[in-house]
Order: structure tokens, then C-alpha cells, then sequence
């Protein structure tokens, strides 16, 4: 069965890569090891953007690295969206831990304890200052977190990154692929429910069955029910699935390397 697969590329990241030693991962291995063997994988379309070096100026390398990686399988295509920067008011979820270290890309640092003004200009209610106190505050040996901001929550300027285009360029290559017949069937890798319509109209309206793959093992999470309802089938990235599908630390055949710590 002709089979075309359309990779959430940040979905995939922050589901089942961050943080973890997956991430020199062979798209078409991957999709071959999670998919039935019935399936025969003709094409795979990556959509991603391209990162920032403001937090990690190594971080656009090492993107490119394994860009220049994927690009040595002749069934993988890259589509690049792009991240809009603003800055945006947001309240503050946890606070920091006196003298404990606090990572910002490379560099670490501590704030010992007391309190510290907060001072900007809030769109809202104007100019403001105040105070955040940084304590020895731990539960359990962890750091108190919420999952919600508290009423009266200390808000602050933050610098936002914010991905475009990378969803909506999957949904239109989706819809547009299974109309031009393209495929036999199709899977989507994503927990994304914004991408619910599309892989409704591909499975129902057009009679192609599509298989949602969610990239959510070692999370927690499961796959969102939204996107259950609507795929034909559903799978899960398992860790066995990723490590079966890294690349060779050294590609054979070109200069590429597998970047330090991944």
C-alpha cells in the first residue's frame, strides 16, 4: 500500500525527543518501525521551522546538522515554516528557588534569597513595581509549580517565540496530496488537534485511510480523543520504535556527525 507520512516536526520534538537520546532520529526508519509491514513508505514530508539562536547560539547548527542528515534519505522532504518573536505579558507559573541553578541556554545562575522588584509597563494597568520573592520553598525536594497561574500572580514582559505556518502547511499538503490521489493511505505524526479537520476530510470525504501516530511515549500523555475520533487508525511512538531508528553516529558516505549530547 502506497503510503505518504506527514511529520509534525516540533510536535514530534517536544512529544518524544526533548531532553531524551533520540534525536538523531531517521524519519523513514521511524516510520517503517511504527507502521504495519503492508505499508510500503514512498514519501515523507517534514514540516518544521527554523530555530533561534538567542537562547542557544549552537542550536541552528546542530538543526542543520541533522537537516543535512535527513536530507540523505531521497524519500524525506523538508517544509519550513517560521517563528514570529514578540514580547507578551504572561503571569508567572514558578518562581525561582533561592540558591539553586537556574538554566538560560548555556549559562547557569543562582539568585540568593529576598526579594527582587519587578518593574515595566503593563499594557493594561501602566507603570508598576513589584516585588518577587525568591525563598527556599521546596515540597517534597521539588520546587512548588502550579498548573495554573494564582489570581494575583506576578506577571512579567517575557520574550515569546512563536511557531507559524508548520500546521497549516501540513494540513494543505494533506488535503492537497489526497486529491491529486497521491497516496494509498496516509499517516500523520502529531497530538495536534488543530490538524482534526484535515485528517477527517482525507479519511471520510475522500476515503483514505489515515493512520495518526502520536509521539507521546515517556510523556505521560496519551493521544488526544479529538484526534482519535477522527483517524482510521492510531499508534503510539514507543521507545523501542526510536531507538530501532537512529542514524549511524557517522553516516557513511558523508561527513556527518551526530552532534555531542544527542
Amino acid at each position: 500500500m502506497r503510503t505518504w507520512v506527514y511529520v509534525d516536526g516540533f510536535n514530534l520534538y517536544y512529544g518524544a525527543l526533548k531532553n531524551r537520546p533520540f534525536r538523531w532520529l531517521n524519519l523513514k526508519e521511524l516510520a517503517i518501525n511504527v507502521m504495519p509491514s503492508t505499508c510500503s513508505i514512498e514519501k515523507i514530508k517534514f514540516f518544521t521551522a527554523r530555530v533561534s539562536g538567542g537562547i542557544d547560539q549552537d542550536a541552528p547548527k546542530r538543526q542543520q546538522l541533522y537537516l543535512n542528515a535527513l536530507a540523505t534519505v531521497p524519500e524525506i522532504e523538508v517544509y519550513f515554516g517560521h517563528f514570529l518573536a514578540k514580547p507578551i505579558w504572561r503571569p508567572i507559573l514558578k518562581l525561582p528557588i533561592a540558591d539553586e541553578p537556574m538554566q538560560s541556554g548555556s549559562t547557569s545562575l543562582t539568585l540568593p534569597a529576598g526579594e527582587y522588584s519587578v518593574a515595566g509597563v503593563h499594557p493594561v494597568r501602566g507603570a508598576e513595581v513589584r516585588k518577587l520573592t525568591v525563598g527556599h520553598n521546596h515540597v517534597g525536594g521539588r520546587r512548588k509549580s502550579r498548573t495554573k497561574p494564582a489570581i494575583n500572580a506576578v506577571t512579567a514582559e517575557v520574550h515569546a517565540m512563536e511557531e507559524k505556518g508548520s500546521d497549516v502547511n501540513l494540513a494543505v499538503h494533506l488535503l492537497n496530496d489526497a486529491w491529486k490521489g497521491e497516496f494509498d493511505a496516509a499517516a500523520v505524526i502529531t497530538n495536534d488537534t488543530d490538524l482534526c479537520e484535515p485528517i477527517r476530510m482525507v479519511a471520510q470525504e475522500r476515503g483514505f485511510p489515515v493512520t495518526v501516530i502520536c509521539p507521546t511515549d515517556g510523556t505521560g500523555q496519551s493521544m488526544a480523543p479529538k484526534l482519535q475520533a477522527v483517524a482510521s487508525f492510531s499508534r503510539h511512538i514507543h521507545t523501542a520504535d526510536l531507538t530501532a531508528s537512529q542514524f549511524p553516529d557517522s553516516i557513511p558516505g558523508t561527513n556527518l556527525h551526530k552532534p555531542p549530547n544527542w
